[in-house]
């Protein structure tokens, strides 16, 4: 069995101010409590109550939202800079992440936020004691994690060149080495892992400009190579209606259609002639939009995350396609250059996320976008 250190949490409650522009589908709550003036607030997940979690990997804390009432519960995570990355549910409803800098698997209890840590078997690089604070670092640095069809869960090894596996019920741990990797190309920054289509999971590898999947029961592996050289692909979603994998090539500024059954793969371009975004961009200057986190809502369209080059500002777009009319249109979240992290599509109706630089947390209603 896994060695475990349980941690009673920190816990800081806040009501924050709720922030809409007349005539938008977004709705912001914040700013997110922290110890830091910016927390590193990206990816949000629901628990099994309807709580959001969201992640601040900054500050190294972990905030539970109420959408009733609109207040958030604060939490910090066992480690000081453990860096909580990406976040899942478990079969029994325990939240889930990786701290990318303790070099351990983080579990959340979502009715008390108490958290104990898994600390992983390799590469433990540091390991001790300061006034009862665990201190521990390594060199998996493990950036995401999720549940996947075989009741385990998956994560990156950005430092170990591989793709992680963890059972719950038996403590067990195994590794799979990516085929190609050389130096951390699941890098820990970059790499994130959804569950994938049929009982499999998928990741993003953008320096190597491809998409891994991984049988969860044969432990064979599938890459896909995207069309356009040098595209970085960092948004990888499962679209549940058809199983087809989303992907948002941030530097390609494209998205693109990945059919796993055959290996097809469908760029859609941002700029150019036939470029989804060409017209709306026209009058400011074709700003080069650079797309990230990507998901299938529960109308059936895909959203996604647009971000800009620092010259232009950090970005607060984010698109709706249309995948079988082509048909696009993007908002502005309220607050300007704020960076949506993440796309969660689990509320039908409704896209949450996380926006990074003013520490707050959006909503997005899909009735009000039409």
């Amino acid at each position: 069995m896994a060695s475990t250190l349980a941690i009673t949490a920190m816990v800081a409650m806040h009501t924050p101010g709720v922030m809409a522009t007349p005539g938008s589908p977004f709705t912001e709550y914040g700013p997110v409590p922290s110890a830091l003036p910016v927390g590193g607030v990206c990816e949000v997940e629901f628990d099994r109550s309807g709580k959001l979690w969201v992640e601040q990997y900054l500050s190294s804390q972990i905030a539970r939202f109420d959408p009733d009432s609109g207040q958030f519960t604060n939490f910090d995570t066992p480690m000081p800079l453990s860096v909580p990355g990406g976040m899942d549910l478990d079969a029994a409803g325990a939240l889930w992440m990786p701290g990318v800098t303790s070099n351990s698997l983080i579990r959340v209890n979502t009715s008390n936020g108490t958290m104990s840590e898994v600390m992983l078997p390799w590469a433990n690089a540091f390991q001790t004691t300061l006034l009862d604070i665990p201190l521990h670092v390594g060199l998996a640095l493990s950036n995401d994690i999720a549940w996947g069809a075989d009741n385990a869960l998956w994560f990156t090894l950005g430092g170990l060149d591989s793709i992680g596996r963890y059972d719950p019920a038996t403590g067990q741990f195994s590794k799979y080495t990516v085929p190609g990797e050389i130096l951390g190309q699941v890098h820990s920054l970059f790499g994130i892992i959804k569950p994938g289509p049929g009982r499999t999971i998928v990741f993003g590898v953008p320096q190597m400009n491809k998409i891994g999947m991984i049988d969860v029961d044969t432990k064979q592996f599938t890459q896909f190579t995207m069309p356009t050289l040098a595209s970085f692909p960092v948004g990888v979603r499962t679209a549940p209606s058809d199983g087809s994998i989303w992907v948002g090539e941030s530097l390609g500024m494209k998205i693109a259609r990945i059919n796993p059954a055959t290996g097809q793969i469908t760029e859609y371009p941002l700029l150019g002639l036939d470029g989804l975004l060409t017209s709306i961009l026209s009058g400011i200057g074709n700003p080069l939009p650079m797309p990230g986190p990507i998901a299938e809502g529960s109308d059936g369209n895909i959203y996604v995350s647009i971000s800009f080059p620092a010259a232009v500002g950090l970005g607060n777009q984010v698109m709706r396609f249309n995948p079988v009319t082509r048909q696009v249109r993007m908002w502005p979240t309220p607050s300007a250059a704020s960076y949506p992290c993440d796309i969660n599509p689990h509320d039908p109706g409704r896209i949450w996320m996380g926006l990074l630089t003013p520490n707050k947390i959006a909503r997005f209603d899909m009735a009000l976008a039409n």
